[in-house]
């Protein structure tokens, strides 16, 4: 599970934060080209933010192609 230290409060908005460390981990290889990220729900729980906020950092890397999506599948 993704675990990363968000600042709730601070001058960047939670899901902006989120899409950096995932970002992040992406373009440094800790998470590789085809690895399943966690569900929206587990990681909003694990994180103890919002489905919105998770929902909405994936919808900012999905746009910016660092990440697919497909329909059903988890």
């Amino acid at each position: 599970m993704l675990t990363y230290t968000l600042e709730k409060g601070g001058e960047v908005s939670l899901y902006e934060q989120l899409y950096r460390y995932i970002k992040g981990d992406i373009l440094s290889g800790t998470l590789s080209a085809g690895e399943k990220l966690p569900s929206k729900r587990a990681l909003a729980t694990n994180l103890e933010v919002s489905k919105i906020t998770v929902e909405n950092a994936y919808n900012q890397l999905l746009s910016e192609g660092y990440i697919c999506s497909r329909e059903k599948v988890g």
